[in-house]
């Protein structure tokens, strides 16, 4: 009888995939982005040894390749000394490393900002905006060896950069981590060509005639000249602060306080900023308005006339209406009550034998006006929609309730 000795052919180990890197760094993680480039660094050294071998012949060579891995990466990642490497060989392969930072090690650092084409008087508003950054920016390099900044250098400065750039809208720039003195220096400028470059002056009152108003033009674009420089997108998100800030220099404005006017700043933003000045004074009105109006069934042109003295939000007034047509001149005497910066109400009993007329006018905007009024000798509610034009030229639509409809245009001094 014959023997056969059956053998079973040798069966290799399965080939190592990929390789996953696990990392400890003595006394702390630096920054994620340090982190995942030493990871990324480490990985990359290891796939191109280990990749494609056989797994059972890795883990015997094991001493050797770790040694192999622990040159590259003391010579590729500068400022770290390799204390620890091991490898678990596998399809995936888990390579662990322990690294140790060389001193000296970078802790947290001042900040210095440089901001280039803003206006001094505009930079404390960029700085305030910036200031929920100081902490992560501060924090950048800490845990980190002097040493690692010619490698970590450029991508903590990308970092300092993208949070300046979610801190204040608009703004990018140029950062360098510098060691001696320690700080990051940031130069911050626009990010695109969306700049305010120039600025226009616009006033709307209903107390004080427009040409007593423009002369102030000049003060006004001084002192908006803060803005001349901001960007954009800066600009529009902190438009309401900027509108704080010019109201208090208006309210500090010399005429202003002799004459008792209220100057509130409404900004439109864009590359040429247009400021406009709602200003009313606290103590005498004078109005004068010339109106036209445009239909079959409308009205006479008329003239209107209208003096009144402020009492905090309360306002009497006397108005005179001259239709020319005919030379009719009526008078009345009213009182209108201000309820807030957008809406008033009040009421004018005519003097020479009309009714009483009611009146609701609503501020949609500092071009824009809703008014409603009830005559009641005639018992009508007439309704007008305003919308001005300029400093002395409006329209307004006009519908009553009979079913009346004209268009009016109003000329102011």
């Amino acid at each position: 009888m014959a023997l056969v000795a059956l053998v079973q052919p040798a069966r290799a180990a399965d080939p190592i995939q990929r390789v996953e890197v696990r990392l400890v760094v003595d006394g702390g993680d630096p920054h994620p982005q340090v982190v995942r480039r030493i990871l990324e660094s480490i990985g990359s050294a290891a796939e191109r040894l280990l990749v494609g071998r056989d797994s059972e012949v890795v883990a015997r060579q094991e001493p050797a390749l770790t040694g192999v891995l622990r040159e590259v990466t003391d010579r590729v990642i500068r400022g770290y000394r390799v204390v620890e490497m091991g490898l678990a060989a596998g399809v995936t392969t888990v390579l662990t490393a322990r690294l140790q930072p060389l001193p000296p090690v970078l802790g947290e650092m001042p900040v210095a900002f440089t901001l280039r084409g803003v206006h001094s008087d505009a930079q404390p508003l960029v700085r305030e905006a910036l200031d929920p950054s100081l902490p992560a920016l501060s924090r950048l390099a800490a845990r980190l060896p002097a040493d690692a900044l010619e490698w970590a250098g450029p991508i903590l400065e990308r970092q300092a950069i993208e949070i300046v750039e979610g801190a204040a809208d608009g703004f990018s720039g140029v950062a360098r981590i510098e060691v001696a003195p320690p700080r990051i220096a940031l130069i911050l400028a626009s990010r695109d060509a969306r700049v305010i470059r120039d600025i226009g002056i616009r006033f709307r009152s209903t107390s004080i005639p427009n040409t007593l108003l423009d002369r102030h033009a000049p003060q006004v674009a001084s002192m908006a000249e803060l803005l001349r420089g901001l960007p954009v997108a800066f600009a529009s998100a902190h438009r309401t602060r900027l509108e704080a800030l010019l109201a208090r220099r208006l309210e500090a404005y010399p005429p202003a306080q002799q004459y008792g006017i209220v100057a509130r700043p409404m900004l439109q933003i864009g590359e040429v900023a247009y400021v406009t000045v709602l200003a009313d004074s606290t103590m005498y009105r004078a109005r004068f308005e010339a109106r036209l109006n445009f239909g079959t069934q409308a009205p006479p042109a008329d003239v209107r006339v209208q003096l009144g003295r402020a009492y905090g939000s309360v306002e009497p007034f006397l108005q005179a209406t001259l239709v020319p047509s005919t030379l009719a001149v009526s008078w009345a005497a009213g009182v209108r009550f201000e309820l807030g910066t957008q809406l008033t109400v009040g009421a004018a009993a005519s003097l020479t034998g009309g009714g009483v007329e009611s009146m609701v006018a609503y501020r949609l905007s500092p071009d824009l006006q809703l008014r409603g009024a009830f005559e009641s000798s005639t018992d009508v509610i007439e309704t007008t929609l305003s919308y001005r034009i300029n400093e002395f030229l409006s329209w307004e639509g006009v519908a009553t309730s009979r079913g009346i409809y004209w268009l009016r245009m109003v000329g102011t001094l």
